[in-house]
């Protein structure tokens, strides 16, 4: 479904760095302090600074800034209200220091300041003299550059270590913040077998990503299938005095791409832009793809979810681990798009998971008509077996085997990568009675569901993309048998003049394809994402359900066609978002991850890089308080007044209840609107009451 970026260039040497300083060699925690307004190299928002936050004597801070390659912070070099003003601030709101507090910032003059006299800014900017013996937290220097999908620099002076268990590992800062990259968290356990929680001991480097898990991509095997590496943001590392206050709530993310490609390393990005800007801790993982990863034959010990037992091998590292990156161990909150949210979905549904996490964020989860629901209704081994079974057996010659699990568990990759399934390169959970021990999550109570809220939405035309190729057939009856036949395998002819599916207007194929995605879309991926937040929250399985629906996507460069992106015009050579055009699948996923300028993408209008802005906000107001609405406080002490307001204006983003069920209409001065497609959902055999009878 998605296709995997070229490869990144790596500027600056790598290799092995145990001397890099790092909050335990310091006695210090350590904040980037850079105002993330998501504009990248375009930001006005220049200023930056370390914070280090243990007190100290004017010598010893300059020895501090010196460990890191950088000096005292000097207001005559940076401008303290081009961003330090508003993150240091912030550290006040989040009650680490009072609003008083004074920081050690860089001489003007050294040669001509008064004896026994140093300088110190407040959170107003105001500097002022102080005996050089007074105990303070510092401003460091942050020379550190920006990094996006082709650049980032690992040069020795950026880098910084971390200590966890009996393993260091040295990441780096950029621009924004802390980055770690391919930290192993599972040894390579052999083929079809189930990873455990790797414990490493040593120093090692994190300085650039390892291999991607083994996958067919541009007619070619690629990667490995030793991949278990996951990456990690944060803007914050908590030295020896730190409390679990201080630390951070974590998401932890699960790429999409049918389970069968793509990578957590996706675009060079760890997810730093969400760490910053919604100072959380960012865990992007690599899992087993395809067969690899979930391959189940029945009367063999090849029983499936190896991928989704990756997934909860490094949630449990996660738990162990992540405090030394300044992040909670009970604030996990697991989020995914696309095959990544189904996979979030099966964890969700896992006994196997209990306890690992604390919230979980779904988007674009396939589910509904079939093949898209097999990534959310979870079939038993013998049917896995029927829909695989005689494609993987016969193209690598084990079915004649005497031991078929070995001759698989032996065969050569470049056989086995390649080898699809008539329903396509797909790959899914299985109800294996060891990790899914159900067929569906039990959103009616009566099986294991992780008692966790959820935020879970869709965009508004989801298909439009993945059923684009066969547009040009010229009339809509054709269109329906060709889609009732090849994609979603049954007869839709009924729906023709259906009251509930008015015929668009324009030349009857663009009529018909635009008529057709509407109920592909309904379909399978937006009626029983409804239906889900409905019956979860009738019967109180889950607290809190909180829906959305993207009205504005911005299309990945490597995952997109004309039909999902907006028209050009002279004003507009980029597109106009605030034109018709179709919000396709993975249109929301820059958005949400921050990373609209991180690639070769443009500004499309002035609200483009505000409303990234706004999701980001809104997610990661969710990751801290599992309710995404920003609090007002919050947005105020950070100085992001484009999201105050639109908050303000917008309203309240209501949790579902079930007399009258709302989402979040996502767009440019959107709203909480009613939840979209009910009658069209009854009509199609999907109402929101789905799940009270089918579970």
């Amino acid at each position: 479904m998605k296709s995997i970026t070229k490869e990144i260039v790596i500027m600056g040497a790598v290799g092995l760095a145990a001397a890099a300083p790092g909050p335990l060699s310091l006695g210090t925690s350590l904040t980037i302090l850079k105002d993330n307004d998501l504009y990248a190299q375009y930001s006005t928002r220049t200023s930056s600074a370390i914070l280090v936050e243990q007190p100290k004597s004017f010598t010893a801070a300059k020895s501090a800034c010196s460990s890191l390659s950088e000096g005292l912070w000097s207001p005559e070099l940076q401008s303290f209200t081009a961003g330090v003003n508003n993150t240091l601030s912030y550290q006040a709101y989040l009650r680490k220091f009072s609003y008083s507090q004074q920081f050690w910032v860089a001489d003007a003059d050294p040669a001509s300041k008064p004896k026994d006299k140093c300088r110190a800014i407040d959170l107003a900017g105001k500097v002022r003299p102080l005996d050089c013996n007074r105990q303070l937290p510092a401003l460091c220097s942050h020379s550190a550059p920006i990094s996006n999908i082709s650049f980032i620099d690992t040069a020795a002076k950026y880098r910084v270590s971390v200590s966890t268990g009996s393993q260091t590992i040295t990441g780096l800062r950029d621009g924004f913040g802390f980055r770690f990259k391919s930290i192993r968290y599972a040894s390579f356990p052999g083929r079809f077998q189930h990873t455990s929680v790797y414990d490493g001991k040593g120093s090692v480097d994190a300085l650039e990503y390892k291999s991607i898990c083994r996958q067919w991509h541009d007619g070619a095997d690629v990667g490995a299938e030793d991949c278990f590496f996951l990456n990690i943001a944060t803007p914050y590392l908590p030295g020896p005095a730190a409390k679990k206050s201080d630390l951070k709530p974590v998401l932890f993310w699960i790429h999409g791409g049918s389970n069968v490609e793509v990578d957590g390393n996706r675009g060079n990005s760890d997810g730093v832009n969400v760490a910053t800007r919604g100072d959380v801790v960012v865990v992007k993982i690599n899992y087993r793809l395809g067969h690899y990863g979930w391959l189940a034959i029945d009367g063999t010990s090849i029983t499936g979810n190896y991928g989704l037992g990756d997934m909860i091998t490094a949630l449990k590292w996660v738990r162990k681990n992540i405090k030394a990156f300044g992040g909670d161990a009970d604030r996990i909150t697991i989020g995914g798009d696309s095959a990544g949210a189904s996979d979030c979905r099966a964890l969700m549904a896992s006994e196997a998971a209990k306890g690992l996490f604390s919230g979980a964020i779904l988007e674009s989860v396939p589910i509904g008509y079939f093949p898209v629901n097999l990534f959310s209704h979870w079939v038993s081994i013998p049917e896995y077996t029927g829909m695989f079974g005689p494609m993987v057996l016969g193209g690598t010659g084990c079915g004649a085997a005497a031991d078929v699990g070995k001759c698989l568990a032996e065969v050569d990759p470049a056989i086995l990568t390649p080898i699809t399934s008539p329903l396509g390169n797909i790959a899914f959970p299985v109800q294996d009675n060891i990790i899914l021990k159900t067929s569906d999550l039990a959103v009616t109570g009566k099986k294991y569901a992780a008692n966790v809220p959820l935020l879970t939405g869709v965009n508004r035309d989801e298909t439009g993309i993945q059923i684009s190729p066969y547009y040009g057939i010229p009339d809509i009856a054709t269109y329906l048998d060709y889609i009732g036949q090849y994609v979603v395998f049954q007869n839709l002819s009924g729906l023709i003049n259906h009251p509930d599916f008015p015929i668009p207007p324009g030349d009857p194929a663009w009529s018909a394809f635009n008529f057709t995605q509407r109920i592909v879309t309904d379909g399978a991926y937006t009626c029983l994402t409804w239906a889900t937040a409905f019956s979860a929250v009738k019967h109180k399985v889950l607290p809190k359900v909180f829906t959305f629906e993207f009205n504005r996507t911005y299309a990945p460069f490597e995952y997109t066609n004309p039909l999902c992106e907006p028209p050009v015009s002279a004003e507009h050579p980029f597109g106009d978002p605030d034109a018709e055009y179709f919000k396709c699948h993975s249109g929301d996923v820059v958005l949400a991850l921050g990373e609209l300028l991180y690639g070769p993408r443009h500004m499309r209008d002035e609200n483009d890089i505000p409303f990234a802005q706004l999701v980001v906000d809104y997610w990661t107001a969710f990751v801290w308080n599992k309710d995404p609405n920003p609090k007002c406080g919050y947005l105020e002490a950070r100085g992001y007044w484009g999201t105050l307001n639109q908050v303000r204006k917008i309203g309240k983003w209501d949790s579902v209840n079930v007399r009258q069920p709302k989402m979040m209409r996502l767009q440019w001065n959107g709203g909480s609107v009613d939840l979209s497609e009910r009658p069209q959902c009854a009509a199609l055999g999907f109402p929101f009451e789905y799940f009270e009878t089918a579970l």
